[in-house]
């Protein structure tokens, strides 16, 4: 059996309501279909702010298989940035990227197939992107 991954659900927010965090992960494949994947434990953890509950998933993810973890957090001026880590099957990093001010900046491992994802992630979450950069280090 495969090592299972371990992804973080979210959704907590401040007291007086101006800070809000959601985390969230995406099951796909290189076609960017929604794959079925099995949970082998949940654990409760402690969210980012006061208000709301978070879990971190034990999650075994099929062969030729993609999980993509986003964390998006809304500051009191309305702006939504966040961070996404996309993991292949084996739970090996394939990219990471920032999304801020409506631009998605690639970090690391910018390949054609990490993009595409990137662009099915966003599609799928209606989130408003100007513009898909590729930073090489």
């Amino acid at each position: 059996m495969k090592k299972p991954l371990p992804l973080r659900m979210e959704r907590s927010r401040s007291r007086s309501n101006l800070h809000k965090r959601t985390s969230l992960y995406v099951v796909m494949n290189k076609d960017c279909e929604k794959v079925n994947y099995s949970v082998v434990e949940k654990v409760g953890e402690r969210p980012t702010y006061a208000v709301g509950n978070a879990e971190l998933h034990r999650v075994v993810i099929p062969e030729d298989s993609f999980a993509v973890q986003a964390s998006f957090t809304l500051n009191p001026q309305g702006r939504v940035s966040g961070e996404i880590l996309i993991f292949d099957s084996d739970g090996n990093l394939l990219s990471k990227a920032v999304y801020r001010k409506l631009k998605v900046r690639v970090l690391q491992g910018g390949n054609s197939l990490t993009l595409k994802m990137l662009k099915c992630l966003f599609d799928s979450l209606k989130l408003l992107v100007k513009r898909y950069g590729i930073v090489s280090k």
